[in-house]
């Protein structure tokens, strides 16, 4: 990949990045609500973003930084499908100083 193309992808991932912290809710949300399940997809949209960011920005990112997103959005998952086994692959991934992360 080029240089050019390297920046041109990470400014659309950034212009997204963007518009989805816009369309990140303000007020509170209430499991259960749709607004709720709207503001979890936001979250994955959000991590999923910052893991496109990583993989195209230079040197691989450290092992622990994916971790941590991983971990996050396997949370988010086994919160959304809790009879998935999302869960367990969060405990696989969760090391020692994330265990107690909240993803709310």
């Amino acid at each position: 990949m080029t240089p050019e193309i390297r920046q041109k992808l990470l400014a659309f991932i950034d212009t997204a990045h963007t518009a989805v912290e816009v369309a990140y809710p303000t007020a509170a949300v209430y499991p259960g609500t749709p607004e709720f399940t709207e503001k979890r997809r936001l979250l994955l949209t959000d991590l999923s973003l910052h893991l496109a960011q990583d993989a195209l920005q230079g040197a691989l990112p450290k092992p622990e930084k994916v971790r941590q997103h991983l971990f996050a959005i396997a949370k988010l998952y086994a919160e959304l499908f809790p009879e998935e086994g999302f869960d367990a692959v969060a405990q696989v991934l969760s090391p020692g100083s994330l265990e107690n992360i909240s993803v709310s």
